[in-house]
């Protein structure tokens, strides 16, 4: 006998078999939604359902959201697909801590090498204190 794949498991007629065609359009739906998004409001939005032609967005903030529901037109055919026949959009504020983590990016400083020796050198003339630790720990983070 054959050992099935999970993937037989997840579409057999167990409860999970209408959830993974779900998901998987959820996340086709989320991939055309950043492509269609700009950098910025990517990173406060996500898909939250799609339900009988309708997607519903959830914004990070009133901000994002006003943004997003002036895009909603646009959005609507980015979204359409062969799978999925888009006909509007609602958007949500849910607060960002809830889906934020996941599409936030961690931003790293860079300095040239001459920053950096201009920051050791600046921590060596401050008198100590907590500046002039920061300074020098700045330095030799950039280093």
């Amino acid at each position: 006998m054959q050992p099935k794949r999970l993937g037989e498991y997840l579409v057999s007629d167990g409860g999970t078999s209408r959830l993974v065609p779900q998901a998987a359009l959820l996340l086709a739906l989320r991939q055309r939604l950043f492509a269609a998004l700009p950098d910025n409001l990517r990173r406060s939005c996500t898909i939250a359902n799609y339900k009988q032609g309708v997607v519903v967005v959830f914004a990070g903030n009133n901000a994002a959201a006003a943004k997003l529901r002036l895009l909603a037109p646009k959005l609507v055919t980015a979204l359409g697909g062969p799978q999925s026949k888009v006909t509007g959009i609602k958007v949500r504020v849910q607060a960002e801590s809830s889906f934020g983590m996941q599409l936030t990016e961690k931003k790293a400083l860079f300095l040239p090498a001459a920053a950096s020796t201009a920051l050791g050198l600046l921590g060596k003339t401050l008198p100590e204190s907590r500046l002039r630790r920061t300074v020098a720990a700045l330095a030799r983070r950039s280093r």
